[in-house]
């Protein structure tokens, strides 16, 4: 059953317990009637409103077979940038997979997604970054300042129902797709990685506001997994 039937049906149970008795007269009627219409409007919206509660309450079991629920608000949704986007990749758990700049790369691991950092780590072999343990769906963001340089890495991270084929981030009002990585078969999270301009304030250069970034997570049929606006 669909929204649409659900507050049909709600409307049709409610005006069959509204009744006017036959005895009435007809002041008694017109005030009745009176009341049923502004029972109706109430009872519209509030249809409306529980039906949305329902539909919101499956939208994990939706996006597990359909991937056409996002989280959090619709006004939040990405819509996908414009051309292709990067080819997806898939790599063996601890493999190096190189970010596209000298001395970065990602390793991918059971429940973490670990980057080596070039400014932080040099040439040791070390890698910090993102991990979990179960939870809801989520789609979030990790940035890496690049001291500098121009650009920064962003790395956006999907865990949850559903196969991640595109990911994109929003920067400064422009959408860019971002490269996604992940394990073999269904390890249940993605990750994708793009360069984009470096975040700083007049303050200093180690302040990177990042509130306004708006992330997202797809479908192979375009239907958005997750999608989430950052707050400060």
């Amino acid at each position: 059953m669909d929204t649409e039937d659900m507050v049909r049906g709600a409307l049709r149970d409610e005006a069959a317990r509204v009744e006017v008795a036959d005895w009435s007269a007809g002041p008694v009627q017109a005030h009745v009637r009176r009341q049923r219409r502004g029972r109706r409007v109430a009872m519209g919206a509030s249809a409306v409103a529980v039906a949305l509660a329902v539909v919101a309450g499956t939208g994990a079991a939706l996006s597990a077979h359909r991937g056409a629920r996002a989280v959090g608000p619709a006004a939040q949704v990405l819509p996908e940038p414009a051309g292709p986007a990067p080819e997806a990749v898939v790599v063996e758990p601890g493999q190096q997979l190189p970010l596209g700049r000298p001395g970065w790369w990602m390793q991918l691991k059971d429940q973490e997604i670990c980057i080596h950092d070039a400014p932080a780590y040099g040439s040791s072999p070390g890698c910090g970054g993102y991990s979990w343990a179960g939870g809801a769906t989520e789609v979030t963001m990790q940035y890496y300042g690049n001291p500098g340089q121009p650009d920064s890495l962003y790395n956006l991270v999907y865990h949850g129902p559903g196969q991640v084929a595109r990911m994109a981030v929003e920067l400064d009002g422009r959408s860019r797709w971002a490269t996604v990585a992940s394990l073999p078969g269904t390890p249940g999270y993605a990750t994708g990685f793009v360069w984009g301009p470096s975040r700083k304030t007049a303050d200093g250069p180690t302040e990177f506001p990042l509130e306004g970034i708006r992330i997202a997570a797809y479908d192979a049929q375009g239907m958005v997994l997750a999608s989430k606006t950052l707050s400060p």
